[in-house]
């Protein structure tokens, strides 16, 4: 059962870093303007709805998501974002930090690419929203 989201906008924190997160930032600008779908970008995990998990990471990086995880308020929800979070990145050669974190935390939604479009992202959101 998908969980239900039962506010009109979601807040994402993205710890990550890499070309992925460069992109997903990017959704910010005019161009794309995320917020205009009450999709906004926060910087303290009891704000966020999201944590977004991208590029290739260290055993300190999954550690850190793992410490926003935790301190995230209920319901949240993890997207993996871009070809390394997902595991099939030529950059993340060692993912075996992102494979245990994967297995503790459910991911609710891929989303692939290197790096992933803004538009690919956008769309990822928007459905999830409107799936649940």
């Amino acid at each position: 059962m998908a969980p239900n989201i039962e506010k009109s906008n979601l807040n994402i924190i993205v710890p990550g870093f890499g070309c992925c997160r460069g992109e997903i930032l990017a959704t910010r600008e005019p161009l794309y303007d995320i917020q205009r779908f009450g999709i906004n970008f926060v910087n303290i995990a009891e704000d966020a709805d999201i944590l977004l998990i991208t590029g290739f990471t260290s055993e300190a990086g999954v550690e850190r998501a793992r410490e926003i995880y935790l301190a995230m308020n209920n319901p949240k929800w993890v997207f993996a974002v871009g070809s390394c979070a997902i595991g099939k990145g030529r950059f993340c050669a060692g993912t075996e930090h992102l494979e245990r974190f994967k297995r503790e935390v459910k991911i609710d939604m891929f989303v692939p690419g290197c790096p992933p479009r803004p538009e690919a992202f956008i769309y990822a959101v928007l459905r999830f929203m409107s799936e649940n």
